[in-house]
């Protein structure tokens, strides 16, 4: 199967990996492929049994020249027979190469496929603690290390099968000297076994060093500003060369190691030849083999050593893809823990905008338990985020949350876009619990604008028609407008052509946010959630997103985070969070007269206000 005819298969349609039995799951990948693993194979005994040919006819060669009676045409005919030999033993070979090292490419495709579906279909708490570089390794080196088993490794193992036929061939020309050929087998069985266990342990060693590599890159590359603000460069420097030392040296054990394998397997491999020679001349002398059959014993003999020496080779390749396999079998076999389950009704949708939470609580997990945790005793319950949260929404009104930071304001708008499940409670939209909506009819439904805005290395019309990506440019105008952007949008060389930066490093803050909250309004949602997305901009151009905005969300159900009283007094009923509870509600009048928490905020934010206008 050709490559561009996978590329749409459904995740589901792929195998599962095993941990813990990476060759099972190299086995199920691999499926689709094995016809072409068999064709190389038998290739692979096509180009040893052509091979040893070469022995026989070199054997007749010097026996005829031993006895003298080898003429010039039977010795054209001896290299004629070596030549074809030579060529057909190549273009056997050639073609094993080809189809076992193209599956293994295949292979190579399928797997970094399954992998990077694997993740976009994992929960936002997978992510919360597996490290991004950690994640990037896997990606890279380990997806690297598990084709080079399956092509170069394999190819390697098939080759093994010209041991038999060439130990067959071996007994036939002198069992006596076979048996001399294999007396170094036992030292080389316990040679083998101690370096597959150390190579096994050093591998996943230099794999896990490389994912701390990794990490350490990708967190001062995406913190780059920082590092600089901070004028920080040289200790991140030194931090770097001291992992990158940690990596070097590890592998330089694992090198040690693998090196000292092949010269001691070649060392065995010559101490036999020593035997043989030996043996067999002794043999010759006492005119009990001839020289024919002794030379061509060496010959067959070369033919396997080299399937020997390559073991070595083969050794690393396997112990590498192996661990490398178990590394990326945990991420394949993780579950999302948000999934369209048996409760998803397939044609559920959102109209109306009507939003329910019922006694909601929620409590983020807790961090993996490392291996020097295991031995302390346990820790108490992580502290509720949320806890017996229940209010209404009613669709086309608008609902403001504020409080304290860490009083959970956030965490409800994850609970709604189920990014998380919630421990108790439930939440529902136009009547219909979350999980009964199919997870991408939900989000579809859902125009976000998280704290955290992330802009990709595109151009600003890709950026903002990331979730619609047939909008027009009079639509994403219209957003823009909406946005308070346009007038950014102007000044930019190429307008909506312009470039961004990784993670849009040529913006500010406030140009991020609102080229953020453009993306949200192209898509048209029928709930419109943003958290505090104004903050980065200052009070009169918040004022003027306001203004358009009121317009934009009439008739249409909002949720807005902010810290500022400005950005909400106008919502229809505003939310007081403190320590996960709600503590107040109502309008903004109504809160002010309280003189709680929501009054005490406001009198602090007027003062401040006052403060920045009067120098």
């Amino acid at each position: 199967m050709k490559p561009d005819a996978r590329q749409n298969e459904p995740r589901e349609s792929w195998p599962l990996a095993l941990p813990g039995k990476p060759f099972r799951t190299l086995l199920r990948f691999n499926r689709p492929y094995l016809r072409a693993y068999l064709t190389g194979s038998a290739l692979a005994v096509v180009f040893v049994v052509i091979s040893l040919v070469m022995p026989l006819v070199i054997r007749a060669t010097v026996q005829g020249l031993s006895a003298g009676d080898l003429g010039t045409n039977r010795l054209w005919v001896f290299f004629w027979i070596l030549l074809g030999t030579s060529v057909a033993a190549g273009v056997a070979r050639y073609f094993q190469r080809t189809l076992m090292i193209g599956a293994s490419r295949d292979f190579e495709y399928d797997l970094r496929n399954a992998y990077f579906r694997q993740l976009q279909r994992l929960s936002a708490s997978f992510f919360q603690r597996m490290p991004t570089g950690d994640l990037m390794a896997r990606a890279t080196s380990d997806i690297n290390q598990a084709r080079d088993f399956v092509g170069p490794g394999v190819m390697g193992s098939v080759d093994m099968i010209r041991l038999p036929f060439t130990l067959g061939m071996m007994l036939y020309l002198s069992v006596q000297l076979t048996l001399y050929a294999l007396l170094p087998l036992p030292a080389l069985t316990v040679l083998v076994y101690f370096f597959v266990r150390f190579m096994n342990r050093q591998s996943k060693i230099v794999q896990e060093i490389y994912a701390e590599l990794s990490t350490r890159v990708q967190e001062n590359l995406a913190g780059a500003r920082v590092v600089k603000a901070f004028g920080i460069e040289d200790r991140e420097t030194e931090r770097f060369r001291l992992k990158t030392m940690e990596y070097m040296r590890a592998n330089i054990k694992l090198a040690v190691v693998t090196s000292f394998a092949w010269p001691l397997i070649d060392l065995l491999v010559g101490v036999a030849v020593l035997l043989v020679i030996w043996q067999g001349g002794r043999l010759v002398i006492e005119d009990r083999l001839t020289l024919g059959d002794l030379t061509a014993f060496l010959i067959t003999m070369i033919m396997l050593a080299w399937p020997l020496i390559q073991f070595g080779w083969v050794l690393t390749l396997y112990q590498r893809g192996a661990v490398s396999m178990n590394r990326l079998s945990t991420v394949l076999n993780e579950t999302p823990e948000i999934i369209d389950g048996p409760r998803t009704v397939p044609d559920a949708h959102v109209t109306a905008g009507r939003i329910q939470f019922e006694g909601v609580s929620f409590r983020f997990p807790a961090p993996p338990e490392t291996a020097a945790d295991a031995s302390r005793p346990p820790a108490p319950d992580r502290p509720w985020a949320v806890e017996e949260v229940s209010l209404e929404v009613p669709a086309g009104t608008t609902l403001a949350i504020v409080g304290p930071t860490g009083s959970g304001k956030s965490t409800l708008l994850s609970l709604l876009c189920r990014e998380f499940e919630p421990q108790a409670g439930r939440i529902l939209l136009d009547g219909q619990p979350l999980e009964t909506i199919p997870i991408r009819t939900l989000r579809r439904a859902l125009g976000c604008v998280p704290q955290d805005v992330f802009i990709f290395s595109e151009s600003i019309r890709e950026n903002i028609r990331l979730g619609r990506p047939g909008a027009t440019d009079g639509e994403i105008l219209r957003a823009v407008r909406v946005a308070g952007f346009l007038a950014d949008l102007q000044e930019m060389p190429q307008g909506l052509d312009t470039l961004l930066g990784e993670r849009g490093v040529n913006l500010s803050g406030g140009q991020k946010q609102r080229l953020a909250l453009s993306r949200a309004l192209v898509c048209d949602p029928a709930i419109l959630l943003l958290d505090d997305t104004l903050s980065s901009v200052d009070t009169r151009t918040e004022e003027l997103i306001l203004r358009e905005l009121r317009g934009y969300m009439a008739g249409r159900t909002s949720i807005i985070v902010s810290h500022r009283i400005s950005s909400i007094r106008h919502a229809h009923k505003i939310i007081v969070l403190a320590d996960g509870h709600i503590v107040e509600r109502g309008t903004h009048d109504q809160l002010v007269a309280l003189d709680g928490l929501y009054a005490r905020l406001h009198r602090r934010q007027l003062l401040e206000t006052h403060l920045e206008e009067d120098p």
